[in-house]
């Protein structure tokens, strides 16, 4: 592959995260942390910790960690389909952090 076709990767460990009575998003109760990527068609851009984004299949994560990822790694995790301007709380994100 050329380098043109190439895009920025990177990994993202987040945890689910679901919608109170209020609206805000909180981490489930009872998940465990897991990671996916930026991939090609990714819509949105990361802005910081705590920031939500969606699965391919619609699940809401909350962004724990993120760290660079070699292209040619890319395969070996799911992608995350886009970004929203939705942000969980650091407070409630702490016994993650």
């Amino acid at each position: 592959m050329s380098d043109s076709k190439k895009y920025d990767t990177q990994l993202f460990t987040g945890v689910v995260v679901e919608q109170d009575a209020s609206g805000r998003y909180r981490p489930k109760t009872g998940v465990t942390p897991n990671v996916w990527r930026t991939g090609k068609h990714t819509k949105g851009k990361f802005k910081q910790i705590g920031q939500v984004f969606l699965t391919e299949k619609g699940q809401a994560i909350a962004v724990l960690n993120t760290e660079k990822l070699a292209f040619n790694k890319r395969h070996n995790y799911s992608s995350l389909q886009r970004w929203t301007s939705q942000q969980v709380s650091l407070e409630l994100l702490k016994d993650w952090l």
